[in-house]
Parts: C-alpha cells; structure tokens; sequence
C-alpha cells in the first residue's frame, strides 16, 4: 500500500497532475514524484513526517516545474497548498 499527494493542475495550458507518493507502513519506503503520465523519480527522504516528506516532494516538484505556467483548472495560479 501507499499514499498518494495527487493535485489535478493545468501546466503550460494543458490537463495534468502533480503527484508525491510514500510508503503507507514504512513511511518513507518508496517515495516518488510524478507529472502527468512521465515516469516516476525516485528520491530518499531526508525526514521521518508524513507532512515533512510531501514538504520534500513539493520542493522537488516546484524545481521541476520552474519557468512553466501552473493554474489550478478553473485559472487561478497554484498556490501549492
């Protein structure tokens, strides 16, 4: 099993999500970020939360998608809350 921080977004005018995914049992077990239907990269926690480890993915997410336009689908920025 796991858990699964998924967002539906618009990137660059089009339909996608944004996704973290971490261990259920093992918090930080498996631990990825995922855009839209791209494979999944891996990363190692550096924390012990769950919070703290979606922190992380968020982090890596916002470095990824620097430079893109980000809106939530009804037009509004992302706010990444």
């Amino acid at each position: 099993m796991s858990i699964r921080w998924i967002r539906n977004v618009i990137i660059d005018g089009e339909k996608s999500t944004i996704e973290i995914q971490l261990g259920d049992r093992r918090i930080g077990d498996k631990c990825y970020t995922r855009i839209g239907t791209a494979t999944e990269k891996y990363f190692d926690n550096m924390m012990d939360t769950r919070d703290d480890i979606v922190a992380q993915g968020v982090d890596i997410l916002k470095k990824t998608l620097e430079g893109k336009a980000l809106t939530y689908p009804d037009g509004r920025d992302y706010d990444w809350q």
